[in-house]
């Protein structure tokens, strides 16, 4: 089984780490231009011709997508084959969640799902660091922007093949995407396991940031036009989410397929 047989950009993006979590506080409220301007300036990269967005957020997306998708190492793709197999495959990923929420035992029947393969996780892990520190280890408002405007839909990349060639979470239009909901699972076990729990949970905020703009926004696939939502939205959107804890996550991702609280 290989990474190609998995939904597209889901798999490996449940193992996001960041360099600068304890900056959250400082983050909230932030709008992308506000985040995005006050980061540090990045190495100028080539033109790419018809690309539109911010070229740095382009770039990290895109690298993330080679090395997790793309051209993953054999050790990374047996790492999550052995992580997804309890769970009946990635697509399963959220139902064996939920079930294990629904137990009444949470986290405890959860932790026996994915304990056995912790091991796994920690080398989904370490390799996923090496790709945010790269980019974002010193930079976690531009992280922050990175994800608003991943969520948003505004990344588009034209060295993609038709039908990728935006930088968003994937789905099948007219149903909404599942893969935030797929990624969550991974998100809660790192942070369960102790594998740099500071972390995933400060990536599993960003990641419900991106859930519930792309669940507003509504981006195009393919489209290089994509509409950046109001200022305040974004703000609104992210300072929300920026403050929950790890049990504030876990109830905002029992609800599919869009938060329950959308836009408030």
């Amino acid at each position: 089984m290989t990474l190609n047989t998995l939904d597209r950009r889901s798999a490996l993006r449940a193992a996001l780490g960041v360099a600068g979590a304890a900056a959250t506080a400082s983050l909230v409220g932030a709008t992308p231009a506000e985040a995005h301007g006050r980061h540090r300036r990045h190495p100028s990269l080539p033109e790419v011709p018809g690309m539109v967005g911010d070229r740095w957020a382009n770039e990290f997306w895109y690298q993330y997508d080679e090395m997790s998708y793309y051209t993953p190492s054999q050790e990374m793709s047996d790492a999550v084959y052995a992580i997804v197999a309890p769970f009946g495959g990635f697509t399963k990923t959220y139902d064996a969640w939920v079930e294990t929420r629904k137990s009444g035992r949470y986290p405890r029947s959860y932790m026996e799902l994915i304990r056995p393969n912790k091991a796994a996780f920690e080398v989904v892990s370490r390799e996923q660091i090496k790709i945010y520190d790269q980019f974002y280890g010193r930079d976690p408002r531009g992280l922050l922007f990175a994800f608003q405007e991943y969520g948003q839909g505004t990344l588009f990349d034209p060295r993609r093949p038709d039908g990728q060639k935006v930088h968003m979470m994937n789905y099948t239009p007219p149903s909404p995407t599942h893969a935030y909901h797929r990624w969550h699972p991974f998100l809660a076990g790192f942070a369960l396991l102790g594998i740099k729990p500071h972390y995933w949970t400060h990536i599993n905020r960003l990641a419900g940031v991106a859930w519930e703009l792309q669940s507003l926004a509504q981006p195009i696939t393919d489209r290089n036009d994509n509409p950046h939502l109001p200022k305040r939205t974004v703000r609104r959107v992210t300072a929300k989410w920026m403050c929950r804890d790890r049990a504030e996550l876990d109830k905002a991702f029992d609800v599919f397929p869009f938060p329950v609280d959308l836009g408030k």
